[in-house]
């Protein structure tokens, strides 16, 4: 606990609150425009494509007051694919001990929740917040009772209408999470905004821009990895980059009729890495087959989507 943490000059002493946050929700629900819009940045990537969001990204909002570990996690669908069925357990694991979890609604989707999602929410010990996500697709202002509950038998502590996009009502999210949050520690240095490095972020722009450009098929057999990446004080900082995928004809298809495909995604990534990072960079983007890999528990471990056990 900070208990060293004081007021301004005519204040006593002030309780610091922090913890970690998990943001749960089906694929599309808006959990990554709700965690970039959170912390006041691109950390987490975008698209209309659902399962985007591979990685449980943390997300890092600080005030004098508190700081909230935001936990972004992929959107689950049931599946018995080994990429899909290690992202469930990924997403369990990372959830487990977290001390308040916003369960992401997206108000406009009229499916009913996925298995997955919902025996992931029932099993929570932490508090939860129901969070209906897309409000600014409804009449104003927002009523609350339109929200009909997921399941009878998950508990919320409460119900907060938002819009990701938009911002509407995202302080008052703010608010009441601070208000549900312990008394405790300084997690990460005020001035961080994600737990994850350049070379992370930066694979997952260009991964981002693939999913935008790519037909349905081939994004979800593609993975990104940055090999090499070089600060140059005096010059563009240099990022290499290569997009894996499990078939030739698919490298084809990434790479384009002279290259064509390729050079998209480097244009389109290239501005927000470099707006990421702060400087002018060199993207260089090549394209590998490393076949089967979705399928394969040594290449998902690999690329980082196997769980990792908690060491007791």
């Amino acid at each position: 606990m900070n208990e060293d943490r004081r007021n301004d000059e005519n204040c006593g002493e002030r309780e610091f609150r922090s913890g970690f946050v998990a943001i749960i929700g089906k694929p599309n629900a808006g959990k990554s425009t709700l965690l970039n819009r959170l912390v006041g940045g691109k950390i987490a990537i975008v698209s209309p494509k659902p399962q985007t969001t591979r990685d449980s990204i943390l997300g890092i909002l600080s005030d004098e007051s508190f700081q909230i570990v935001f936990v972004d996690t992929p959107g689950l669908i049931e599946s018995r694919n080994l990429l899909n069925r290690c992202l469930i357990d990924s997403t369990a694991l990372a959830v487990k001990e977290v001390d308040l979890a916003y369960h992401i609604v997206d108000i406009a989707d009229p499916k009913p929740e996925t298995p997955a999602i919902k025996n992931l929410v029932r099993k929570l010990s932490a508090p939860r917040i129901l969070v209906a996500n897309k409000i600014d697709r409804l009449p104003k202002p927002f009523d609350p009772s339109s929200i009909q509950p997921v399941e009878k038998d998950i508990a919320y502590t409460d119900l907060i209408g938002i819009s990701a996009l938009q911002g509407d009502n995202v302080p008052l999210l703010i608010r009441k999470t601070v208000s549900l949050l312990p008394e405790g520690p300084l997690y990460f240095d005020p001035e961080q905004m994600s737990d994850r490095d350049l070379r992370f972020l930066s694979a997952e722009i260009v991964r981002e821009k693939a999913f935008e450009l790519l037909g349905q098929e081939i994004p979800y057999s593609l993975a990104v990895q940055v090999e090499e990446f070089k600060e140059r004080p005096e010059d563009k900082d240099y990022i290499r980059a290569v997009i894996y995928v499990e078939r030739e004809s698919q490298k084809g298809m990434v790479i384009g009729a002279g290259g064509n495909m390729l050079k998209q995604i480097g244009s389109l990534a290239r501005p927000d890495i470099e707006e990421l990072v702060g400087k002018p960079v060199f993207l260089e983007l090549w394209v590998k087959v490393r076949k089967n890999w979705t399928k394969k528990e040594t290449d998902l471990r690999h690329f980082g989507y196997f769980p990792k056990k908690n060491k007791e």
